[in-house]
């Protein structure tokens, strides 16, 4: 991985000159006293190491609705997949959201390839920003493993004052960034090592603690899988799934057909959908399989720290804290759950 030192400005001047050549180029923005990824006028519009996003960076790989395809009923029936993708410069994503896109893109590229995530994808050029200080209370990216992402970007930018120490992760990065600074050197690699050390000193110190070991909890999940916790939470939760809705991870979504008054064309459409959710697991004769809000939560818990960290080995919770921070009644904190199960067993 090439590793480069950039004055500030001119990288900057090269993120206008996309701007102006009519290029997209998304960043976080402030709005009141909330962030959000919206497209740029100028770079001097973007919010540097604010809070994380209200939506996740997913929504440019994965939107909350999406047409999949457009049908046509007469004498014979038309169907014209669409597939909607264009070139996107994603600036100022954080750690976690770039840890989470690495993780969907394990999920949509397994077996049955998602086309429609795929080409999205393809289009999208992600550079990252380096927290130096955690970006809410409710955050716990260092818990999990997750204050620097692992891969899935193209560049990465640590702010070293009057330069950005670049890091590429891709042949588009290279290109993106060729000509406008210089190789760093083994002093530059060493002051970003302290800016790092520095960093993870003061995120142990600030942020809440994950009192099990991270690569225990599937474990710690699968025996305690009938605990109080899960009634005791449940039976305060609104079941209004705001919690999956701002997960930068949840790739679950539901598919529907949508007919014209005609009767003869329609699409076909996906929506986000989530497993807290009442509808979820309603099924055509009307039973819910999940219906207790206990049980919905307790499968949230587990699909991000135990069935799918022990597919891929990692935790598909990246502890951006978005979803505690929406979560109405706070029940729904994966680390607040994993402490109190784990104080509990450990009192039996």
């Amino acid at each position: 991985m090439e590793k480069y030192l950039v004055a500030k400005t001119s990288f900057l001047k090269r993120i206008d000159q996309e701007i102006r050549e009519g290029n997209e180029v998304v960043a976080p923005v402030r709005q009141e006293n909330q962030a959000n990824f919206r497209r740029l006028k100028s770079t001097e519009e973007i919010l540097w190491g604010g809070p994380q996003t209200v939506i996740s960076a997913k929504s440019f790989v994965f939107p909350q609705k999406e047409e999949l395809l457009r049908y046509e009923m007469n004498d014979e029936i038309k169907v014209q997949p669409k597939v909607e993708a264009r070139p996107l410069i994603l600036l100022g994503v954080h750690p976690c959201d770039i840890n989470g896109i690495s993780l969907l893109d394990k999920v949509f590229t397994e077996k049955n390839l998602d086309e429609n995530y795929i080409k999205k994808r393809e289009n999208l050029t992600i550079i990252g920003v380096e927290c130096l200080e955690p970006c809410s209370p409710e955050s716990f990216c260092y818990r999990k493993g997750s204050v620097v992402p692992s891969d899935g970007f193209d560049l990465f930018l640590t702010d070293m004052g009057r330069n950005f120490f670049v890091e590429v992760g891709s042949s588009r990065g290279e290109s993106f960034i060729s000509g406008l600074g210089k190789k760093a050197t083994q002093a530059d690699l060493e002051k970003v090592k302290k800016i790092r050390r520095e960093r993870d000193a003061l995120f142990d110190r600030e942020q809440r603690k994950l009192k099990p070991k991270l690569s225990e909890l599937p474990l710690l999940l699968k025996e305690n899988y009938d605990s109080a916790v899960w009634a005791e939470r449940g039976v305060r939760c609104f079941g209004c799934g705001s919690c999956n809705m701002v997960c930068p991870t949840c790739y679950c979504f539901d598919v529907r057909d949508c007919v014209e008054l005609d009767l003869r064309h329609g699409s076909r459409l996906r929506w986000w959908d989530g497993c807290m959710l009442t509808d979820f697991t309603r099924v055509a004769t009307g039973e819910i399989f999940r219906e207790d809000r206990g049980a919905r939560l307790r499968h949230r818990t587990y699909r991000k720290d135990c069935y799918l960290f022990e597919k891929w080995g990692r935790s598909f919770c990246t502890g951006c804290g978005r979803c505690g921070k929406a979560c109405l009644t706070k029940i729904v904190d994966p680390l607040d759950i994993a402490n109190e199960i784990y104080e509990r067993s450990r009192s039996r």
